[in-house]
């Protein structure tokens, strides 16, 4: 985890998100599909549901959309940052809260 300096943060009020490129949310998805892929973790993009573990890539598409190649040759294209980044906290608020 990257941590923030002081003076980066002074920079953005409270409660407002630094600009980030959607490099980040293409970076966590792919750590994600790499950790526990047996423990059947999945997310719905575009009303499909993929188990990380079947996730092959995840690629720039254009500058704000990305690619996810999925084992089977399967492409969805034009996932969105806003998409992969709630997919995400939908993985991390289940993994929390696991009886």
């Amino acid at each position: 985890m990257t941590a923030v300096d002081e003076i980066e943060a002074e920079d953005h009020p409270l409660g407002e998100v630094p600009d980030v490129g959607p490099e980040v949310f293409r970076e966590h998805l792919r750590r994600a599909a790499r950790q526990d892929p047996d423990d059947g973790a999945h997310v719905t993009l575009h009303d499909e549901r993929l188990y990380l573990a079947d996730i092959e890539s995840v690629e720039a598409e254009d500058e704000h959309r990305s690619r996810i190649t999925l084992r089977n040759g399967v492409i969805i294209a034009g996932v969105t940052g806003a998409a992969i980044g709630a997919a995400l906290a939908t993985i991390r608020f289940r993994r929390r809260h696991r009886s």
